[in-house]
């Protein structure tokens, strides 16, 4: 089922294959919302989640109820491609327009790439792994995400959680 624009969502521009699977396992969640989730289809790599962001900048325009949430590697595989946090971090404030900045996110592995989860997390599955990231988010503890691949995201979701995306993705 498609989401309503006209209500609140959440638009998710995604990298690859594997973070597809960490959101399936968290829309297959009892205490989520999916009907508020826009997942694109992967990207394709971290440069090009950007520019599909970019592409569809026209969802924030048109429709005020849209956040957008853009997920991919931090990873410094290399440093010309400007790998880590920080690095994608200031392209990402370079390519919200000012007007937006409340309404978007930048969330990933830090380091690495989402790969690595299976491994920190001991666990194969990507669903998994994706319902585990969320089962504290309700509640602000976040302890799933206080790690060396994924705190470079506390202060995202915080945002996100100040926003009140929380009070509207989770069902009560």
């Amino acid at each position: 089922m498609a989401v309503n624009r006209y209500r609140n969502h959440l638009v998710i521009f995604l990298e690859d294959d594997p973070y597809r699977s960490i959101l399936n396992g968290i829309k297959n969640l009892l205490n989520v919302n999916d009907n508020v989730l826009d997942v694109k289809n992967p990207s394709g790599g971290w440069g090009k989640v950007f520019e599909d962001f970019e592409n569809n900048l026209y969802l924030l325009r048109k429709y005020s109820q849209c956040f957008i949430v853009l997920l991919m590697d931090f990873d410094d595989k290399d440093k010309k491609l400007a790998g880590s946090f920080e690095s994608r971090k200031k392209m990402f404030i370079e390519k919200v327009p000012l007007e937006y900045k409340e309404r978007v996110f930048l969330l990933g592995v830090n380091h690495k790439e989402s790969e690595n989860l299976k491994q920190f997390f001991n666990n194969t599955n990507f669903e998994n792994i994706g319902a585990k990231l969320v089962e504290d988010c309700p509640n602000n503890s976040l302890s799933n995400w206080k790690n060396t691949h994924l705190e470079c995201n506390l202060s995202e979701i915080d945002r996100m959680h100040k926003k009140g995306i929380f009070n509207w993705l989770f069902n009560s």
